[in-house]
């Protein structure tokens, strides 16, 4: 469990650095397609839920797999959902847009929830517009 920390902080520090200079949330851009945002987010995270880890990280952008190994990632989703239990289904997606104030990048965010016998787990998935995965934390 100790070793889990460090690794959650890896990863959070990364969602952290890149969106520093990311500005409010807002509604979705119309640089986005909302069904697919919610979709491919909702993949991720179901993956990731029924111990499919490798698959959802093929899924996480390039930068992102240079930030964070795939060892990293499946210490910290299951550390986080082993004491959750069995995994039963996504209880509902959210979908919003950041804007980063310095070069005006808009980023997509999805924040997915996923009920497990014993509670839930919160992901937060970020896509930029080539939808690529550019960022990832579970909770």
């Amino acid at each position: 469990m100790r070793t889990i920390k460090p690794i959650l902080g890896i990863v959070l520090v990364f969602v952290l650095t890149a969106f520093l200079a990311v500005g409010c949330t807002s509604r979705l851009s119309d640089k986005f397609d909302e069904n697919q945002v919610e979709k491919q987010a909702e993949k991720i995270a179901t993956l990731s839920c029924t111990g499919k880890i490798s698959e959802a990280y093929g899924l996480l952008s390039d930068l992102l797999k240079a930030q964070v190994t795939e060892e990293q990632i499946t210490a910290g989703i299951e550390g986080t959902i082993e004491p959750l239990g069995e995994f039963e289904k996504i209880n509902g997606t959210n979908v919003s847009s950041q804007k980063d104030k310095d070069t005006g990048t808009e980023y997509a965010l999805a924040i997915v929830i996923a009920k497990f016998e014993e509670g839930k787990a919160q992901f937060t998935i970020s896509f930029d517009t080539e939808m690529n995965c550019v960022g990832f934390y579970i909770k």
